[in-house]
């Protein structure tokens, strides 16, 4: 694909002439299932702007569950607001579309569609300028550590063993398996096999994916402990702000939450609350880089680091952004290159990520994949995600 060269002068708008809306749709590039669900898919949504005669495309995402919906949303109720607009006003687009979007409540399919939409202004500033995204967003450094992620709860400690071993091998300093099985001396099992796998020295961090209540969350993390473990996610319902809190008192592993919420209030609650060490909010789930970079600064102001949760190709560049990013993820299997759109992977040398320097935010989508996994506007049957242990 060209790259788009806009050009952004005081005096030159760039003016959104067109916006149309797609949906991609495919399987994860390895197995993935977590204490609660499995994973069938991945699905992509993306917004194609015309600026100046130019392509610039945003992109947010799902697990597998509503990205129909978050596209009728932005083609019946966004698209028409879209065109005409000055796309180097992006703080004030943002604010006008949340308002717009607010009526229909915030969360989940709403701050999707407007994540979508911030996106590709970024990414038409960002073009516009010549500068990766990292730098129009203000530049806090170059690099930044990386974690192999795996959902990987089906993997017996034995295979979980080898995988591990892989991924310190290739260079990976820090790293995060699935617990959450129903009985604690298999999840004990699996967190040993890791930590024998990675040495003494690496970052071992667990995500029990909202498995357990409070009793079993702190029996569970006591029993942790020994491991030298860096972080617990999502111990608890995203709701249990006061669960959080408790917990945090009774262990020694640090708390770490952001993936299910949805707006800056939330995050804010659970910081005045003292219910949450790492802060780690999704870029699309809380509606786009503009108020993740508000959450990054509240949460500077607090004193907490942010390691943002998912989509790296897009977290890389917040994270270099920022002066108080902590590490990003990389889910094996979940890359746009590893789900067969993009043309490259994000660049990780011995476990330190780095913007690939092109304008914008660096994705080239490879359009000839598009046909095998576009979602037509029809016949979409939903597919059952319940985790086998249910």
């Amino acid at each position: 694909m060209t790259i788009p060269t806009l050009v952004l002068r005081d005096d030159q708008p760039l003016i959104i002439e067109n916006a149309e809306v797609r949906l991609l749709r495919m399987p994860p590039g390895v197995r993935w299932e977590d204490a609660t669900h499995r994973v069938p898919a991945i699905e992509i949504i993306l917004l194609e702007l015309i600026v100046n005669g130019q392509l610039a495309r945003g992109f947010s995402y799902t697990v597998g569950v509503g990205g129909t919906a978050v596209r009728a949303l932005l083609a019946d109720y966004c698209r028409s607001e879209l065109i005409g607009r000055d796309a180097r006003f992006v703080v004030g687009a943002w604010k006008s579309f949340h308002q717009h979007l607010h009526r229909t409540g915030m969360g989940a399919i709403t701050t999707l569609a407007l994540a979508t939409i911030d996106v590709a202004l970024w990414e038409v500033r960002a073009l516009a300028s010549g500068r990766p995204l990292y730098l129009e967003a203000g530049g806090g450094c170059q690099g930044i550590a990386a974690y192999s992620s795996g959902i990987d709860l089906h993997l017996s400690p034995e295979e979980l063993h080898d995988v591990q071993k892989q991924k310190h091998d290739e260079g990976y300093s820090w790293f995060k398996i699935k617990v959450g099985l129903p009985r604690l001396s298999d999840d004990l099992a699996r967190v040993a096999a890791a930590r024998e796998a990675i040495g003494s020295d690496a970052q071992l961090v667990l995500d029990a994916n909202q498995g357990w209540d409070l009793a079993e969350a702190m029996r569970r993390c006591r029993a942790f402990e020994k491991y030298d473990v860096r972080w617990i996610e999502e111990p608890l319902a995203p709701e249990d702000i006061e669960g959080h809190a408790t917990l945090r008192q009774k262990t020694i592993i640090p708390v770490a939450v952001g993936e299910s919420l949805y707006e800056i209030e939330s995050f804010k609650a659970y910081i005045v609350a003292e219910a949450v060490d790492i802060i780690q909010a999704d870029i699309v789930r809380v509606g786009g880089l503009t108020p993740w970079f508000r959450i990054a600064d509240l949460a500077a102001a607090w004193n907490r680091p942010v390691a943002p949760h998912f989509f790296a190709e897009l977290s890389v560049h917040a994270l270099c952004a920022v002066d108080n990013g902590l590490v990003l993820e990389n889910v094996t299997g979940g890359s746009l290159f590893e789900l067969g759109v993009a043309e490259e992977p994000v660049t990780i040398e011995k476990g330190i990520a780095k913007p690939n320097g092109l304008p914008g935010h660096g994705v080239r989508f490879d359009e000839a994949a598009f046909q095998g996994f576009e979602v037509s506007l029809s016949g979409y049957s939903f597919t059952d995600i319940r985790s086998h242990k249910d």
